[in-house]
């Protein structure tokens, strides 16, 4: 039960009705990192506010499910229970050399180049796409997928993506809930696992001018 007043959350700010409220979120597993338990939870006000960017998400799904049950019992379906949305998120990223990393100050500052020369080959062949990994890059995502493995986040498919030093990984789908807590520990993991191999794991959308940027495309379904 945290200060709410503390958020900018419409001016919330009489005493009585400022507290903050977590509430589990039982529809998405918990997990054990770095040594402590970690609950996934809902954070709303006194008021029911949202605080959070899952309170909304939650309540969505719960609208989305109360309409497509509705449509159904109209098509003669008396059978479905319930109306489910599911995402299958796919994750590009940029590795970089963490030495070569650490000299660019618009890459510190900013994670992406602000300035620089094109360089000689880009992506015209697209021959990185289509090419093998390279062994330390295989290493790298041997280990991010056993740490994800860990987290209970089904890691699944990996390889190189069109621009160059530019790689893809992809979970198997899961409730959009569920998967949305997974990206936002795969994110968190794919940094730090990068720096246990030297290198930088680069998650801005557009990086590098002239090359194909990094898209996280959402393969969204509906299912009963």
């Amino acid at each position: 039960e945290p200060d709410a007043s503390s958020f900018p959350s419409g001016g919330i700010r009489a005493t009585f009705e400022a507290r903050g409220y977590t509430a589990w979120d039982p529809t998405s597993f918990a997990f054990i990192k770095d040594g402590a338990l970690c609950i996934p939870t809902a954070f709303c006000s006194y008021t029911g506010e949202a605080l959070d960017k899952k309170t909304p998400l939650l309540r969505s799904m719960e609208a989305l499910d109360k309409q497509a049950l509705r449509i159904l019992r109209l098509f003669g379906n008396t059978t479905a229970k319930k109306v489910l949305t599911t995402v299958g998120a796919e994750q590009e990223y940029f590795l970089i050399d963490k030495a070569l990393h650490d000299r660019r100050k618009d890459l510190l500052y900013t994670g992406r180049t602000l300035f620089g020369a094109k360089p000689p080959k880009g992506q015209e062949l697209e021959d990185h796409y289509f090419g093998a990994l390279k062994q330390r890059i295989v290493e790298y995502m041997k280990d991010l997928d056993t740490e994800l493995w860990k987290l209970g986040v089904p890691a699944k498919t990996k390889h190189n993506e069109v621009a160059p030093a530019q790689h893809e990984l992809a979970p198997i789908f899961s409730t959009s809930n569920v998967a949305t807590d997974h990206n936002q520990l795969t994110m968190e993991i794919m940094k730090k696992v990068a720096l246990q191999h030297g290198l930088v794991c680069l998650l801005h959308e557009k990086p590098f001018a002239g090359i194909n940027g990094s898209g996280k495309h959402n393969n969204w379904s509906i299912s009963t």
